[in-house]
């Protein structure tokens, strides 16, 4: 399993459309092959941060949203206005936070 965590950055008066645009693409997101979650929230607005929360199955599954005509256009609409502060960790040992 893939986890992608962190934030992307944009300017404050841009954040609260950056983080529509983003949680406008979940439901179709979930209905993707592999995808296990997948959230957005707004951090800190005066800041401009919203911050990712992914779950993915393995790398191919990601691999093919990050190919997904969605995602371009995404890109094409918000590629030159936000940083990237995301990583991506494999998970391997998965159990309940409790036990």
């Amino acid at each position: 399993m893939l986890i992608i965590v962190g934030h992307l950055r944009t300017q404050a008066p841009l954040v609260e459309a950056l983080a529509r645009d983003l949680r406008a693409g979940i439901p179709r997101t979930l209905k993707e092959d592999g995808c296990l979650a997948y959230n957005f929230a707004l951090d800190d607005a005066a800041a401009g941060t919203v911050l990712v929360y992914e779950r993915w199955r393995d790398q191919a599954s990601l691999d093919a949203h990050l190919a997904a005509p969605e995602i371009a256009e995404f890109l094409g609409r918000w590629g030159g206005k936000v940083e990237l502060a995301v990583s991506k960790f494999d998970a391997t040992n998965e159990r309940d936070v409790m036990g």
